[in-house]
C-alpha cells in the first residue's frame, strides 16, 4: 500500500500558465493516515509575474511578502519540491481540486523552472486522486455518509471552508495551504468512516493503468460527475473508442441515452452529433485525471449485451477516436506564449540529461549548459532564468531587453491578455478599496510596476 501525500498550494492568481505557487503545504501519512512528514514553505515571486491582489486578499498574504529576501525564489522552491516528490516516491498524492488546479500549477512551475521532471507526481511508482471527486460521488451515492451545508445560492456547497465546519473540522485558517491540507485528511477520513464501501471503490481511481484496462475490457462501468451548479449525478455506460490525438481521451455511452443497436451501426456523422449534441450521449472522459470510474456491481443483462454489441463495432470505435481528435483542435504553435507550450513535444535524452546538470550547476555553468540545449523552449525559459536570478551575467542591452520585455508584459495597454497587467491591479485594487490597507497595496503595486519601466 502506498503513502498518502496530501497537499496544497496557495497561488498569486488563477492562470496555471501565467501565475505560480506562493505556498506549498503537504502532509505525508502511512496508508492509515498516521503522519510522518509535513513541510509547509513559501516562496517570492517571479519578476515578471504581478500578484493578482484578489488572490493574495483570499490567502491572506500581504504584497510584501511576496518579495521577503529571505524567501527561495521559485526556481529554488521549484527544486525543492522536485526534491520532496523523489524523497517520497512512489506515494498517491491527492488534495481537494488538485488535478483541476493544483497539478496543473505544480507542472508549470517545473516546467517554468525547467525542472527534468514536469510530470513527476506521475511517474515513478506516483498516483493521483482528488477529494474533491471522492466527495461529490458521495454526495450522489452515499448522502448520508457527510453533512452538506448550503451556500450563498441556496444550493449544496462542496467548497472545503464550508463543507469541512459543516462535518465537524474546526477550519479557522481557510485558504491557508497547511490548513486546507489538513480539512483535506479530515473529509477522506470521514469518507473512509462514513461510507467504506464507497471508499475502497474510489481508491481504485488512482490507478489510471487498472482503470483503463476495465474500461478496454467493455466491462459495464459508472463514473459520478457535477456540471455547473447542478447536483452530483452517477452515469453508466460502456467505453466505445480512444481518441486517435490523445490516448488518455474516451468516449463514454450512456445506457439511458442510447439503444445498443442503433448505436453499433450509427454512422461518422451521426457519433460526431452523439459526441457533440444536447444532451452528451457520448460522453468524452479523460482515464488520467482521477474519474471516478468504477464497475458496475451487478450489471444487468441488457447493459451486458449492450457493451458486447460496442465490442464488436470497431467501426464505431474508429468514429469516435476521429471524432474525439476533431474535437480539440490544436492552436498554431506561432500564436503561443512560451507559457503555452508547455505540451508542445517531449524533451529528447541529451537534453534530459543537461536538465539534471544544471540542477547543480552554478549560474555562470548554467549558461553554456542554457546554450546546448536542443529545444526552443528549454533555452528561452532557460535564459529567462539567467537574466531573473543572475543578471550580472547578461550583457547591458541583454538587461534592457528583461526591463522591455516586463514594461511590456504589464502595459496598460494590453486588453485581453491572460496574465494580470497594470490595469487588472487598478482595477481589482479599487474593488478591494474597503477590505484592505489601501496604501501599502498601492505603494508595493507602483513600485513593481515603476521599477520594470526603470
Amino acid at each position: 500500500m502506498q503513502n498518502f501525500i496530501f497537499y496544497d498550494f496557495e497561488t498569486s492568481g488563477l492562470s496555471s500558465a501565467f501565475d505560480q505557487p506562493l505556498q506549498f503545504a503537504a502532509i505525508v501519512t502511512d496508508e492509515n493516515l498516521v503522519e510522518l512528514e509535513r513541510v509547509n514553505i513559501r516562496c517570492q515571486i517571479a519578476p515578471h509575474i504581478l500578484p493578482s491582489p484578489h488572490a493574495l486578499h483570499v490567502t491572506n498574504i500581504h504584497p510584501k511578502q511576496t518579495v521577503e529576501p529571505s524567501l527561495p525564489n521559485p526556481f529554488e522552491f521549484a527544486q525543492t519540491l522536485q526534491e520532496f516528490i523523489a524523497k517520497w516516491s512512489p506515494a498517491c498524492w491527492l488534495g481537494y481540486n488538485t488535478i483541476a488546479f493544483d497539478e496543473p500549477m505544480m507542472r508549470q512551475m517545473f516546467y517554468q523552472n525547467l525542472q527534468p521532471e514536469i510530470f513527476a507526481t506521475q511517474m515513478n511508482g506516483n498516483t493521483r486522486l482528488d477529494v474533491i471527486k471522492m466527495v461529490i460521488a458521495t454526495h450522489a451515492e452515499t448522502p448520508d455518509a457527510l453533512s452538506w451545508p448550503i451556500g450563498d445560492n441556496g444550493k449544496t456547497s462542496f467548497k472545503l471552508d464550508r463543507l469541512a465546519p459543516a462535518n465537524g473540522f474546526a477550519h479557522a485558517n481557510a485558504h491557508d495551504a497547511l490548513a486546507d491540507v489538513e480539512a483535506t485528511i479530515f473529509m477522506f477520513h470521514k469518507i473512509q468512516l462514513g461510507a467504506p464501501s464507497l471508499f475502497a471503490k474510489l481508491l481504485r481511481a488512482r490507478e489510471k493503468t487498472t482503470i483503463a484496462t476495465e474500461l478496454k475490457s467493455y466491462l459495464p462501468m459508472e463514473i459520478t460527475l457535477r456540471f455547473g451548479g447542478n447536483p452530483p449525478r452517477t452515469y453508466q455506460g460502456c467505453y466505445c473508442g480512444t481518441s486517435k490525438s490523445n490516448s488518455n481521451t474516451i468516449g463514454f455511452a450512456d445506457f439511458d441515452l442510447n439503444d445498443a443497436a442503433e448505436l453499433a451501426g450509427a454512422s461518422e456523422h451521426e457519433v460526431t452529433d452523439l459526441i457533440e449534441g444536447s444532451p452528451k450521449r457520448i460522453r468524452t472522459l479523460a482515464v488520467n485525471k482521477s474519474e471516478t470510474f468504477r464497475p458496475i456491481d451487478h450489471p444487468t443483462v441488457s447493459m451486458l449485451e449492450f457493451c458486447e454489441a460496442v465490442k464488436n463495432s470497431p467501426d464505431l470505435r474508429t468514429y469516435v477516436s476521429q471524432a474525439l481528435s476533431e474535437r480539440y483542435e490544436e492552436r498554431d504553435e506561432a500564436d503561443l506564449e512560451i507559457e503555452e507550450k508547455i505540451y508542445s513535444g517531449f524533451y529528447s535524452k541529451p537534453d534530459k540529461d543537461l536538465l539534471f546538470e544544471f540542477q547543480k550547476a552554478s549560474w555562470s555553468e548554467r549558461v553554456s549548459i542554457v546554450n546546448s540545449f536542443e529545444d526552443v523552449r528549454l533555452r528561452q525559459l532557460g535564459k529567462r532564468l539567467i537574466a531573473f536570478y543572475a543578471p550580472e551575467l547578461l550583457s547591458s542591452e541583454q538587461q534592457n531587453s528583461l526591463k522591455e520585455f516586463l514594461a511590456n508584459r504589464w502595459s496598460p495597454s494590453l486588453e485581453k491578455v491572460p496574465w494580470t497587467t497594470a490595469n487588472d491591479i487598478w482595477s481589482s485594487l479599487s474593488e478591494l478599496d474597503t477590505k484592505i490597507e489601501m496604501k501599502a497595496w498601492v505603494e508595493f503595486y507602483e513600485m513593481r510596476i515603476k521599477s520594470a519601466a526603470s
